[in-house]
């Protein structure tokens, strides 16, 4: 079995995912994807990560296996909005979505245990890139 891809992570983002893993409760499954995270990740301060690593509230454009594109906002659970593009970093796609870089291919389990993979077209907004959660 081939290691997950090393991924960024801002400080700002990890200690909000931590916070809310602690929130949930340690056998939760933000406690599980917390624990995944720290273990691929390079944690940056915000003001050093790319702009091209979706963060946390970025808005990324994805192409599909189908080839049809998509735009999602990653978001934390409580905000998280289909209809409105705002995916939870919780959902299958949007733990695989967070900390990767645009031009790069991630896979994912849809619901249904499918395989599914998505190539990340472009960041087309970072907070970090344009000035917020720099702390």
């Amino acid at each position: 079995m081939s290691k997950a891809a090393t991924i960024y992570l801002t400080e700002l983002d990890l200690t909000r995912l931590e916070n809310a893993a602690t929130r949930a409760g340690n056998n939760s499954p933000l406690a599980d994807l917390v624990d995944d995270l720290i273990a691929r990740a390079n944690v940056v301060p915000g003001n050093k990560i790319p702009a091209d690593v979706v963060t946390m509230n970025s808005v990324v454009c994805v192409v599909d296996d189908a080839g049809a594109e998509q735009e999602w906002t990653l978001v934390y659970p409580e905000d998280a909005n289909v209809t409105s593009a705002k995916l939870s970093v919780l959902s299958p796609m949007g733990a695989a979505l967070l900390g990767a870089r645009a031009g790069k291919s991630v896979k994912y389990s849809a619901p249904n245990g499918a395989q599914r993979s998505l190539r990340i077209d472009r960041v087309a907004f970072q907070p970090e890139a344009s000035g917020q959660h720099t702390l």
